[in-house]
């Protein structure tokens, strides 16, 4: 049967199973055959014919831009204890920089973009929906700390791997990592937005301080400007009502608080999902 969540509303006496059409004992079909009609072929090898959940679902393009500055290889804040992939992080980055976020999950219909930053910008992974999370991590774990901080930079960064890699079925979401402070003028985040929305989905942005809050202040500002134009753009048509993320600050003084942080980001995204099953 479709995994699909909408079929599983039958134990309430609601649901519209969809059981795979082919003989019994088929041999597995590949995904990739075409279909005609309304259908699919599972990654599994089976035909269904009703939507791929992963259709009914939101899905987004997360760019993560972080701070990879000297700054970074301080070593008060480290890899999260007997988490996952710890000890190969602490191999490589036992610091500040190793206690960024890393994907942990499987499957996964939404693409990320990496970019660091220092005085410089530089794409580490662009676009990307199919490395496993072994992969990324092996790419993410190439960068090393050194050099200054230049906010806007990475903005113009994060700017263009979001216009380069639009898609009318994913929603940009980005998230700005830093432990310092760059002067940066308000037009350089307004202008990321703007051109989200001309695109046609608004921009959701999240900045986060992982310094002290007197370091704060261009983070805060940069996610408040990104709200206000997030919250007075056309609202998009693929959009359920009370589907959008809200642009957020958050300041993480801990190894700790900033994976909860990121988990926060995280069940904001999967609330969308839910709501576009019919």
């Amino acid at each position: 049967m479709c995994s699909g969540p909408e079929h599983l509303a039958m134990r309430a006496g609601t649901g519209q199973p969809s059981y795979c059409t082919l003989h019994m004992f088929h041999a597995p079909r590949s995904p990739n055959d075409p279909v005609k009609g309304l259908g699919y072929i599972s990654d599994d090898g089976h035909l269904f014919e009703c939507n791929k959940p992963v259709v009914m679902q939101q899905t987004f393009h997360v760019i993560f831009i972080v701070d990879r500055s000297t700054s970074m290889s301080s070593t008060d804040r480290r890899p999260l204890p007997d988490a996952p992939m710890t000890k190969k992080i602490q191999k490589s980055a036992n610091n500040r920089l190793g206690a960024r976020p890393r994907q942990t999950t499987g499957a996964r219909p939404d693409a990320y973009s990496l970019i660091i930053f220092n005085e410089k910008a530089t794409n580490v992974l662009t676009n990307d929906s199919k490395s496993s999370p072994d992969q990324l991590l092996r790419i993410v774990l190439r960068t090393k700390a050194g050099g200054s901080t230049n906010f806007l930079e990475a903005l113009r960064a994060g700017q263009a791997v979001m216009e380069r890699n639009w898609s009318t079925e994913r929603m940009p979401i980005m998230i700005f990592l830093s432990d310092g402070e760059s002067d940066v003028p308000d037009s350089a985040i307004q202008d990321v937005c703007r051109s989200a929305v001309r695109l046609g989905k608004p921009l959701s942005f999240h900045s986060i301080s992982f310094g002290p809050d007197s370091s704060s202040s261009y983070l805060w500002r940069m996610a408040n400007l990104a709200l206000e134009i997030q919250n007075n753009a056309p609202r998009d048509p693929l959009m359920p009502q009370g589907g959008s993320i809200p642009s957020s600050f958050s300041i993480a003084l801990d190894t700790v608080r900033l994976a909860e942080t990121f988990l926060g980001i995280a069940e904001s995204l999967r609330k969308p999902r839910g709501s576009l099953i019919r």
